[in-house]
């Protein structure tokens, strides 16, 4: 499975073909299942449309290749905003705040984006990336939330060292989003096989539930979601004391459901001028949409 990924994932990412993708109107059209679009405005416009829905939001910038414009894009958003700003998160991968420059850096971006989410109401979560990166990154994370306590972090489970890291993060009191990582790990280090990659997010999130720890269950599987639930109920978890997070264009009306019982669902918002290498991961993740992909790229309109 892991192969056939990285074959479909090379595929997209051919140079010829990002090309004639980038010069497709149907192409655009099926990425904008998955991201907002290429500008704040449109960001803004659609978290118009989810608020009314009842979502809560969390916006990811896509940088092109060549920038660090997170940096200062993010800001910018919350100020278009506005008033609506107040509760939205903002998701940072470290290597988009200058993390493989070097460490003072990506802290002192970070600093400067948690200065400004604190005075929108907003809240921060920093993303993992290579499991190579996660000491850098965890350290990146302690040293901004020892002044800014609302910032949170991510803890992929299919890394063998998660439940370490869970059981400190959940000591802390800290805001963890909890998923199945997407970047590649050794195999010395990770947990294989979806069934016990589900195992271990379920262990993990029962220490966060059983914890001060502000758990964000970032799945999309019903069972998980369940669990969930029940680990809320029987750890005296009220509906503020968590949440769940779920990519924009996958399974809507569950998130629209969970808000109607009362309950927090974060829609997870790509927007940026990187579309076209999210659109290439999510093709990748589910190979199924290939074929929707190929026929946008042939769409001579």
């Amino acid at each position: 499975m892991r192969r056939s990924g990285s074959v479909v994932t090379r595929f997209i990412r051919s140079r010829p073909l990002r090309q004639a993708a980038r010069e497709s109107e149907g192409v655009r059209e099926l990425a904008q299942q998955w991201f907002a679009g290429e500008l704040i405005t449109d960001a803004v416009f659609l978290a118009e449309e989810l608020r009314r829905q009842g979502l809560s939001l969390s916006f990811h910038h896509l940088p092109a290749s060549d920038g660090l414009s997170t940096a200062t894009q993010l800001p910018s958003l919350l100020y278009a905003l506005g008033p609506n700003a107040e509760g939205v998160e903002l998701s940072v991968k470290p290597s988009t705040i200058g993390l493989r420059q070097s460490a003072s850096l990506a802290e002192a971006n970070l600093r400067a984006l948690a200065v400004t989410a604190d005075e929108h109401g907003a809240v921060i979560t920093l993303e993992m990336q290579r499991p190579e990166e996660d000491d850098a990154t965890l350290v990146l994370f302690r040293a901004v939330r020892a002044d800014h306590r609302s910032c949170g972090i991510t803890l992929p489970v299919n890394i063998r060292r998660a439940e370490a890291d869970c059981r400190d993060l959940a000591d802390e009191g800290a805001r963890v989003r909890l998923c199945i990582g997407s970047y590649p790990v050794p195999h010395g280090v990770a947990i294989t096989g979806e069934h016990n990659k589900s195992r271990a997010l379920v262990r993990c999130l029962r220490i966060l539930m059983q914890s001060p720890a502000y758990p964000m269950l970032a799945s999309h599987d019903p069972r998980i979601i369940t669990i969930a639930q029940d680990l809320a109920h029987t750890n005296g978890k009220g509906h503020d004391d968590f949440e769940f997070q779920m990519l924009l264009g996958v399974r809507p009306l569950e998130q629209r459901r969970l808000v109607d019982i009362g309950l927090t669902a974060r829609t997870y918002i790509p927007f940026g001028p990187g579309w076209y290498e999210y659109l290439a991961m999510r093709v990748a993740a589910r190979p199924r949409t290939l074929l929707s992909y190929g026929r946008a790229v042939l769409d001579k309109r």
